[in-house]
């Protein structure tokens, strides 16, 4: 009777497991009807890896594994096995956003990422304090201006249409504070929605607070600059990261702002710059 050596039984096993079954093109489609299959069964979000399971297969996300301390919710046993075919699942798997007017199509460990930090359509509270307005990123420059620019008011009462500010990354934009506490700028691009910067200014006994923060969801990092001319011809310059916040709060900063001196006000210049900054 032949015999194998257990080695040799290793290697047959390693090379089949490598080869790839070779499917015709007909083979290389497939749809799946019910995409609850891929949200993790305990918060009901989707899926992303790493995926865990317990020892009868009850499978779970890591944030759930984690706020559960490992033990499975269906049966208790420890969630401490990687189930990988499963992540091969959701890694390969495509599927269109969720939100309405959205045509994007990501990848089914994105879809979180994409609805929560990109996606122009995902309905959100308007970042403004006071204001329980909901809307989408794509409209949430229009609202801004409309209601929460200092000046909206006063053009509401003329029946006159708000004017737009736009930047361009890189470029000084002038600010007019002479008559604007905020000014809310929106970035002027071909591609997506573009950012949304507020820049603020507030009277301190020391001197003028000048403060920008980006609103909006995203994960692209900006810095600024921020150029004051005085009517002597002395310029100041203030350089910051450009912080990305939930909420304009209508107080001044703690942080990342430019204190103008008394003895530069009144000023005869200002602006901002912005930049993208590169990975």
């Amino acid at each position: 009777m032949e015999s194998f050596d257990s080695e040799d039984d290793d290697n047959v096993l390693t090379n089949s497991t490598s080869r790839k079954r070779q499917r015709s093109p007909t083979e290389r489609t497939a749809t799946l009807q019910d995409l609850d299959v891929t949200d993790c069964p305990i918060c009901f979000h989707p899926l992303t890896i790493p995926i865990f399971q317990c020892d009868n297969g009850h499978i779970a996300c890591s944030t759930c594994c984690e706020k559960l301390s490992q033990k499975c919710a269906t049966c208790t046993l420890p969630t401490l096995s990687r189930n990988r075919a499963m992540e091969r699942v959701i890694e390969l798997l495509t599927v269109r956003c969720p939100n309405a007017g959205c045509s994007v199509v990501v990848s089914c460990s994105e879809t979180s990422s994409h609805v929560n930090n990109h996606c122009p359509f995902t309905q959100r509270n308007c970042p403004f304090s006071g204001c329980d307005f909901t809307c989408s990123f794509k409209d949430l420059y229009k609202h801004s201006l409309a209601k929460h620019s200092l000046a909206a008011p006063c053009v509401a009462k003329l029946h006159k249409s708000f004017p737009s500010r736009m930047f361009k990354c890189g470029t000084p934009e002038p600010l007019y504070f002479a008559t604007d506490k905020r000014t809310i700028l929106k970035e002027r691009t071909t591609q997506g929605e573009g950012e949304i910067v507020v820049v603020e200014w507030f009277d301190m006994p020391d001197g003028r607070v000048l403060y920008a923060c980006c609103i909006g969801p995203g994960a692209d990092k900006f810095s600024y600059q921020l150029k004051l001319t005085s009517v002597y011809g002395d310029d100041l310059l203030f350089n910051s990261n450009l912080k990305r916040v939930c909420e304009v709060s209508n107080e001044p900063p703690r942080a990342r702002f430019m204190l103008a001196p008394s003895c530069m006000l009144p000023y005869r210049e200002c602006s901002i710059c912005i930049k993208r900054e590169t990975q």
